[in-house]
């Protein structure tokens, strides 16, 4: 029997990434809880880009998502004092219009948090810093993929 803990979610909607500049829950009592209280969970989404149907806020960079394309997987290393978990969040993007391409630089340039949102409504929190935070962007012709890896201590935190 394996002693890994990774597991899959493959019915991401939508992916927030907040700015790590704009949100800093490190004095916050929930940064080393598997789960965050929503009434504790008050991120600044001003300058969010939302990858998905809506953005996060009114008049917020949107980059839509195609249907059926958004996994999370939330790897946990045993090799690594204090369980340090590598969290990969990936999907496919429709990049018809130009001023997706302006939002996928500002994420590959802009370390940020994640905010991800799943088909049955519930809502996690993946926690960035500017030494974690990778995105990639891939384009093979036919599709356009974004992929983030962020590794922090928690890993994906459910809000309830």
């Amino acid at each position: 029997m394996s002693n890994c803990k990774e597991f899959v979610l493959d019915d991401i909607m939508a992916i927030t990434a907040i700015p790590v500049n704009d949100f800093n829950p490190a004095f916050s009592g929930w940064q080393l809880q598997p789960v965050i209280a929503v009434a504790a969970f008050s991120p600044t989404l001003a300058r969010a880009i939302t990858i998905g149907r809506q953005p996060a806020t009114a008049g917020g960079a949107l980059i839509p998502i195609m249907r059926l394309t958004g996994k999370a997987k939330d790897d946990e290393s045993d090799q690594t004092a204090g369980r340090l978990h590598k969290v990969t969040v990936n999907c496919q993007i429709d990049d018809r219009d130009p001023s997706v391409w302006t939002n996928l630089l500002t994420l590959e340039r802009t370390p940020s948090h994640l905010l991800l949102t799943f088909r049955d409504k519930s809502r996690a929190f993946v926690q960035g810093s500017k030494d974690t935070y990778l995105c990639t962007v891939d384009r093979d012709g036919a599709k356009t993929s974004v992929q983030f890896r962020i590794e922090c201590l928690m890993g994906i935190q459910m809000l309830v």
